[in-house]
């Protein structure tokens, strides 16, 4: 073990291209710690374990690079709350836990950098606390926001059972229609009727509202496939991209549901057209890590305003400042799809860096995929 006396400094370039090394070490050095200091970390499968995390390291290790113009790793990205997110849905972490596993990986980075020999200058130390500490208070406001979906789950049950004495009312109405002569009440059960299926129709709405406001899993149609080979099919049917797409990264084979990836990435190719810069390529990035498979969509041009960044998934939301229309339910669609899989999608959005949309799913969603 290297004591303080023996550590060297290193510049801003030089410990950014040292924790692009240890990554793995870092992220499994944390994975055994996360383990034995939270009980429900034990019994989570790697893919679910680590969510979110190796987006966050390595978003630290680009803020620490000299150049780039990310002052902090969760600097405008909804990542921490993405990932509060998923700890609701699908663990049963408390609060407490979240908060732990986070603080867990700031102390994995600062012990696995020392023990490579390196010290961390104030100001890169500074990046790496702050960033771990924002994804923190992100992550417990995501985390919230996922039991006040309890509610919304409560107004669904609640609507659906109101359908029922309204069947009822209206088989009355019906019966009226057949049984009696009389015009004028004929007429009225008519009329009772009309208004009855107009009142369903409105519940039938609010129903469709909470199912996608309550992220209900899609259904899906699992099989085994080459996510690459989807990609350039994608691209193939964007014209209007031409040449400006490229895609870059591994070809991974895995189990998913062909026909939601495919609008998935649809719909992420169609904003990047719509919002980026038309003489900018459009990139799309394929990777894995340990279980889990992340597609990356980056086009460059007129950031998210930074108000609007934390709604991009909410269905129902208008955006502010933005001279077009249309961002209505296909962002939380991409969301819906990433998390019925098991994953989740997260926005990242700067002048500097352009716009990216990260999903995150495990390689084999099989054992994600809800039997009802």
């Amino acid at each position: 073990m290297n004591t303080s006396s023996q550590l060297s400094w290193a510049t801003p370039e030089t410990l950014a291209i040292i924790l692009k090394e240890v990554r793995d070490e870092v992220m499994n050095s944390w994975a055994t710690l996360a383990g034995n200091e939270i009980s429900l970390a034990a019994d989570l499968d790697s893919p679910v374990l680590f969510d979110t995390l190796p987006i966050l390291y390595d978003d630290i290790a680009e803020a620490i690079s000299p150049g780039v113009e990310r002052p902090f790793a969760t600097s405008k990205s909804t990542l921490g709350r993405m990932h509060g997110q998923d700890r609701a849905r699908m663990t049963n972490y408390a609060p407490a836990d979240v908060i732990h596993e986070l603080q867990l990986l700031k102390s994995v980075i600062f012990n696995t950098v020392r023990i490579h020999g390196v010290n961390i200058a104030r100001k890169e130390s500074e990046i790496i606390e702050e960033s771990i500490d924002i994804a923190i208070r992100e992550a417990i406001i995501g985390y919230s926001l996922v039991n006040e979906k309890i509610n919304e789950t409560f107004i669904a049950s609640l609507s659906h059972d109101l359908r029922n004495p309204l069947h009822v009312a209206n088989a009355f109405a019906q019966l009226i229609q057949m049984k009696w002569s009389d015009p004028e009440l004929v007429i009225l059960a008519k009329r009772i009727c009309k208004k009855l299926r107009e009142v369903d129709e409105m519940i039938q709405t609010l129903l469709d509202a909470s199912q996608l406001k309550s992220r209900m899993k899609l259904k899906l149609n699992i099989d085994e496939f080459d996510i690459m080979d989807l990609v350039e099919e994608v691209c193939a049917d964007f014209p209007l991209l031409g040449e400006r797409t490229n895609a870059v990264g591994s070809s991974i084979k895995g189990y998913w549901c062909r026909a939601l990836l495919k609008r998935l990435i649809e719909n992420l190719l169609s904003n990047a057209q719509k919002y980026g810069d038309s003489g900018c390529e459009v990139t799309i990035t394929i990777s894995s890590f340990d279980g889990r498979m992340m597609l990356s969509v980056h086009n460059q041009g007129l950031p998210i305003p930074e108000q609007d960044l934390l709604r991009l998934f909410q269905p129902f939301e208008r955006m502010e400042n933005v001279s077009i229309k249309g961002w209505g339910l296909g962002l939380p669609f991409v969301q819906s799809v990433a998390e019925s899989h098991g994953g989740t999608v997260v926005a990242d959005s700067a002048k500097e860096r352009g716009t990216t949309f990260t999903v995150s799913i495990p390689i084999d969603a099989r054992p994600y995929v809800s039997e009802k």
